[in-house]
């Protein structure tokens, strides 16, 4: 099953951590600060989460209880398709009832019920929120002491606080068990668990899809942590938040751009062809009947984003209405909060009225997070402006930042002036970040002198850090320098992860040498660590070896699998090499799933190579999916299995369709193929939609909404006149009128008319709501005046947002 993508201008995020505290009992913890702001800007950067900044909300570090809950009822209130909560600090339990309580910045530690935020709150807030998604992350502590500085205070143990956490109907991700507590390890620019959430965001991987699922974040995290010995995450959810996908993975070539090219080609087509000067007017038009404040800010930035690229002589004058707009938002914090996301967002196109912008703003903290942001942004074009710009900030925590973000942004370009910079910094932990960076941008290009920068770093663990950077850069071009670079760094973790780096660089080219590194490295980890067992960490250094030489050398990748002894490491191994070849040597793969004496993880491979295997060679994937005893794996190949075959042979389809036991997994098959074959054969596919809707209704109650609902959109495509009957036909009104709006959704753009008339027969506001927001962005470029029309007969809040919906769809940000 694929990720499911979020819809970003549905979307609301909260952002809390408080970096400094009142209370000397609450230790400061700088880093978050960090935390804050790199979060935002990988949710915020249009090639990784593409959130826009006015729905990514940083709660200023000084924020109180009742700015926090402002800013989160809202974000709730607002968010329709993902609602997510993130918070670092201090972790507290209540002195009686061992509830959980969020620090904050103003948080008294013998006062918690008064100035911290209880974590039942933040519940509330999820469980009332109408959003598809809600997604809460937890980066504290909850009690507990671990080796190194950490976010807690305290030294008892509370089991019961990951239950205390759960917030029913969300996805729940914590930086740690009850039991142990967040770190914060020396020299590391984050919190150690957003470290490692911030890299994978940011770097992206090799086994996700074109999206980084909370899935994927959750095992990456868990898989790391555990080898450097860090606190485990852990997790709670619902039905497939797992699939929910956050970013777009860099490593998928879709998600980088390598792969859509012909897409990308198509929009940039489709976008050169209209009037974009004319939908920019009409965004503006539109921009400007908004009534509430905040939202006529954001819309009116949003069209001053897509002007710069298509009509700059316009950005000026957007700018002073966007300037004019915020001066009208009553609630101070929200108006700092637009300012500083309108100035970062303009920086580059405008630097002069971002400054301007950024210093207007009269919260001190969050006017000096916004000087930061407008600094970086227009570092690469004008250095000594952003230098200038970082250096009025007095607080110098605040200016250290800036000062770090303006080196990353140049480093590259300009390492000269980024290394002299860096080493200006008084603040040592600020310097080592500023140093790293520079590290990483010039590894590649030169990595003399970044090894260089690196061992000038006196903090042990960057100056590793910095040097694993470097070897990983030049493994594939280098091995023996960069082999030579891992034996130099002292972190365990740190040592093997570049030794490993450097094992696959040149697994296909010297398969020898690999395996003789991945044994070296076993030899070392189990001489550092008394708790793990040979076997165990020589199947940590093999298997990323032998996944590596299974695409071209698979009988040796065997042979390293199999000479694990400890035989649940060696069957894991051995399922990675068998996925590995599934594709081009199904024989193999089917042969060692077959070996593997585990039930579970031999059926989990043999569906592998089902699937592989299905389009080529349906029969045998038949046969695989049969012969499989758990029914919801053997399902789930039958289903890939159908889908593979219906286009050509749709008889077959159908019949795998009536073997599966299913009833969820049945209806979304016999949609599948009846949509295959409805243009040439529009009978069978409605006599596939009845078996369907016959199948949707045996589904269990909680599941046959859903089930209902795919029929309906599905049928919606080629019978819009059946999908209707279906969803009139429901005798609950609630499921009728949630299937109604699918449909309604599902017509939109090609029958405004139907969908509009079928959203004023709702009778539930909020279902009416959400169609006609639906069809207004449907019809916005074809027909921005009826668009407009439409959200203005919604009443209340919901008509403020619907017209900036519009706005988002006429003046899109170009990349």
């Amino acid at each position: 099953m694929s990720e499911r993508v979020i819809d970003p201008a549905r979307s609301r995020i909260v952002l809390v951590g408080p970096a400094y505290y009142e209370d000397p009992q609450l230790e400061n913890v700088p880093v978050i600060a960090n935390n804050i702001s790199d979060l935002a800007q990988v949710l915020t950067n249009e090639k990784l989460g593409g959130f826009n900044p006015f729905h990514c909300i940083a709660v200023p570090s000084a924020a109180g209880v009742a700015q926090v809950g402002d800013v989160l009822v809202r974000a709730a209130e607002e968010a329709e398709d993902l609602l997510l909560f993130y918070y670092s600090g201090h972790g507290l339990l209540g002195p009686r009832r061992r509830e959980l309580y969020l620090s904050l910045a103003a948080t008294r530690h013998d006062q918690l019920a008064f100035t911290a935020v209880p974590f039942e709150a933040v519940r509330d807030a999820c469980l009332q929120s109408r959003a598809t998604s809600r997604v809460v992350i937890l980066d504290s502590c909850y009690s507990g002491r671990a080796i190194g500085d950490t976010l807690a205070g305290n030294d008892e143990v509370d089991e019961a606080v990951l239950g205390e956490i759960e917030v029913s109907g969300a996805y729940t991700l914590t930086s740690s068990p009850a039991n142990r507590a967040a770190l914060v390890l020396p020299g590391e620019r984050h919190t150690a668990f957003t470290e490692r959430l911030l890299a994978m965001l940011s770097a992206g991987s090799p086994a996700a899809g074109t999206m980084i699922s909370l899935g994927d974040i959750y095992r990456h995290l868990h898989t790391r942590l555990r080898a450097e010995g860090l606190p485990l995450p852990q997790r709670c959810g619902v039905n497939n938040a797992d699939l929910l996908g956050l970013v777009r993975n860099v490593q998928s070539g879709h998600a980088s751009g390598d792969a859509p090219a012909a897409a990308d080609t198509a929009e940039s087509e489709r976008v050169a062809s209209t009037d974009m000067s004319q939908r920019l007017t009409h965004a503006e038009r539109i921009a400007n009947t908004i009534g509430d404040g905040l939202w006529r800010t954001r819309a009116l930035a949003q069209v001053a984003l897509a002007a710069d690229a298509f009509d700059p002589e316009r950005v000026g004058r957007l700018i002073d209405q966007v300037e004019q707009a915020a001066s009208t938002i009553a609630n101070e914090e929200y108006r700092w909060q637009a300012l500083s996301a309108v100035a970062a967002s303009v920086a580059a196109a405008n630097p002069d009225r971002a400054e301007h912008m950024a210093n207007t703003i009269t919260n001190t903290y969050t006017r000096w997070q916004a000087l930061s942001a407008v600094a970086a942004a227009v570092a690469a074009a004008d250095l000594d402006r952003a230098e200038h710009m970082a250096n009025t900030i007095s607080n110098k925590d605040y200016r250290w930042q800036a000062l770090s973000a303006v080196i990353a942004a140049v480093a590259a370009a300009n390492p000269d002036w980024a290394e002299h910079m860096a080493n200006t910094i008084s603040n040592k932990d600020y310097r080592w970040q500023a140093l790293s960076a520079v590290v990483a941008a010039v590894a590649a290009a030169n990595p003399d002198r970044a090894e260089h920068i690196a061992n000038t770093i006196t903090n042990r663990y960057t100056r590793d850090s910095a040097l694993a950077v470097v070897a990983k850069a030049v493994a594939a071009a280098n091995p023996d320098r960069a082999e030579h670079i891992a034996n130099t760094i002292t972190n365990k973790s740190l040592k093997l992860d570049s030794l490993s780096a450097v094992a696959k660089a040149v697994a296909a080219s010297h398969p020898d040498r690999a395996e003789h590194i991945a044994n070296e490295m076993a030899r070392t980890y189990n001489r550092w660590s008394a708790f793990l067992s040979a076997d165990t960490t020589r199947a940590t250094a093999l298997s990323g070896v032998a996944a590596a030489v299974a695409a071209f050398d698979p009988d040796r990748a065997e042979r390293i699998a199999r000479a694990i002894s400890d035989k649940s490491t060696s069957e894991g191994v051995l399922a990675a090499v068998a996925k590995a070849v599934a594709a081009f040597d199904p024989d193999r793969a089917e042969r060692i799933a077959r070996a593997i004496s585990d039930k579970s993880t031999s059926e989990g491979v043999l569906a592998a190579v089902a699937k592989a295997v299905a389009a080529d060679d349906p029969d045998r994937a038949e046969r695989i999916a049969y012969a499989i005893s758990d029914k919801s794996t053997s399902d789930s190949v039958l289903a890939a299995l159908a889908a593979a075959v219906a286009a050509d042979d749709p008889d077959r389809g159908e019949g795998i369709a009536n073997t599966m036991t299913d009833k969820y997994k049945q209806v979304t098959v016999l949609i599948a193929v009846a949509s295959a074959v409805a243009d040439g054969e529009p009978e069978h596919a409605a006599s596939l939609i009845g078996q369907a809707e016959q199948v949707a209704s045996m589904v269990n109650l909680h599941a046959r909404t859903g089930a209902l609902t795919a029929v309906a959109t599905a049928v919606a495509a080629f019978d819009p006149d059946r999908a209707e009957r279906i969803a009139r036909a429901m005798s609950d009104k609630s499921t009728s009128e949630g299937v109604l709006l699918a449909v309604a959704k599902a017509v939109a753009a090609d029958d405004p008319d139907r969908a509009e008339r079928i959203a004023n027969t709702m009778t539930d506001e909020y279902s009416r709501v959400r169609a006609l927001a639906s069809i207004a962005r449907a019809v916005a470029v074809a027909d921005p005046d009826r668009a407009r029309r439409i959200a203005h007969r919604i009443p209340g809040q919901a008509k403020a947002k619907i017209l900036h919906s519009i706005v988002l769809v006429l003046a899109p940000r170009q990349r």
